[in-house]
Parts: C-alpha cells; structure tokens; sequence
C-alpha cells in the first residue's frame, strides 16, 4: 500500500511537472513575437521587414493562446495570463518608443563619432552604405547646411525614410523633415514622408 501511494505521489508530481513545462511551453510563441515586435520598432520609423513579420507572428500567437484555452489546466493556471501581459507590455514599450531610446542612448557615442567622421559639407549617399554603427544599420549618409543625416537601412515604409539627424546648432535646418522627434540636444529622430 505505501509503495502504491508512493507511485501515485511519483506520478502525480511528474504530471505536475509536466504541466508547468506544457503551460510555459505555450507561452513561447508570445515571448518570441514580443522579441521580434521590440526589434522592428528599434530604428526610427520601424525596421520595416520585421514589422511585416511580427503582424501575422502576433495572429499566430493569438491563435495558439486560443486554441491554449480551450484546454481545461490551462485555463485554471496562472500561465492563462502570460501571454496577454506580455502582449500588453510589448505594445506599451512600442508605443512609447522605448526600444529606439533604449538604442539609441547605447549607441549615440558610436553614432557621435561616426558623424564626426563625415567629411566637410560633402553629400554622401551618392551609393548606398551597410555601416553598422552601434545598434543601427546606417543605409545612406546626407549632411547640408551643417545638418548631417542618417537614414537607416530598411527603416520606414514604402514611401518613407528614417533615420537620425544631428544638429550640432540645436534644431536649426531640420524644416526638411516630416517628422521631428528630439532625443538630445544635437540628435533628432527624423522621418521624410515622400507620399
């Protein structure tokens, strides 16, 4: 009889067990599309192919959390909350541009540099660049009127470009751009809207 019970015992912690793992299993999918979202909002603009990725990712996950439901445990575990919180939390950090600040504040002395770098009033962008600077992928160069501007590779939209501007002026000669958004006293995130 002890042994019986002991068995019993046995199993049911290793169903137990099993069932945390199931439950965390699930919410992986909404953990994954989380991490790809925060990406494509890094850059200025959206990381554009990213963006197109994430949008049926988070259908995806919200079928698999749906489908999760209609099992009996996991609607009576804790883990039922995972991946609407994590959902949540994703698109607040989103909205509040969390992810490009975030980028931006680790690379703005790689991003500092790199501008210095550029010579005189030269227009670069004649060609198209892939430097890697810090967290970012910098696809053209442009500097006029003491303005130097950098447009990230595969950032914006269809008829958008965005990237960073640098001003060492303060906000003076960035009446080009459609939008403005300051970062610091000399770096802008900036978008051209060509529509």
């Amino acid at each position: 009889m002890r042994a019986t019970a002991r068995q019993e015992t046995k199993t049911d912690g290793d169903r137990t067990r099993w069932s945390r793992w199931r439950h965390a299993a699930l919410t992986i999918p909404v953990i994954t599309t989380a991490i790809v979202t925060l990406m494509a909002v890094m850059p200025p603009g959206g990381h554009f192919p990213l963006v197109l990725a994430a949008v049926p990712a988070w259908l995806v996950s919200g079928l698999v959390w749906l489908g999760a439901l209609l099992l009996r445990g996991y609607r009576r575990s804790l883990w039922v909350l995972a991946p609407p919180l994590a959902a949540l939390v994703t698109f607040a950090l989103a909205a509040l541009d969390v992810p490009m600040k975030a980028a931006f504040l680790v690379s703005e002395p790689a991003l500092t540099r790199y501008v210095e770098s550029v010579p005189g009033e030269k227009r670069w962008g004649e060609s198209n660049t892939r430097d890697h600077v810090g967290l970012f992928t910098v696809g053209q160069v442009l500097r006029r009127d003491g303005v130097t501007e950098l447009v990230m590779a595969d950032s914006g939209g269809f008829l958008e470009d965005c990237g960073f501007a640098y001003s060492p002026h303060g906000g003076a000669g960035l009446l080009d751009f459609s939008s403005v958004d300051r970062l610091t006293d000399r770096w802008y995130a900036v978008c051209i809207d060509y529509d």
